[in-house]
């Protein structure tokens, strides 16, 4: 799953935005958002992200397999794909 975290430009940073960038990049995965216009999200408090567009794609146990600022379309769907695999291996 995908979470949208905003720490400014929420008019133009919203849910709707992060399901077009994932229906772009055929990524096929729920999407939430974390945050609000009076709170940091929590998420983001926790990770330390620091900065737009920070990712972290985490796995199904829990392990982070990505966290860092920006990260290349292709090399993130690969690393889904290689996760979905590894889900399917179980």
């Amino acid at each position: 799953m995908a979470v949208q975290t905003t720490f400014e430009g929420y008019k133009y940073n919203g849910i709707e935005q992060a399901k077009e960038v994932a229906k772009k990049y055929e990524i096929d995965i729920p999407i939430g958002q974390s945050s609000s216009r009076k709170e940091r999200s929590k998420l983001m408090a926790n990770y330390r992200t620091g900065g737009t567009p920070w990712v972290i794609i985490i796995d199904k146990r829990g392990i982070v397999r990505f966290n860092d600022f920006h990260i290349h379309p292709k090399y993130a769907g690969n690393l889904i794909a290689e996760l979905k695999e590894e889900q399917r291996e179980e």
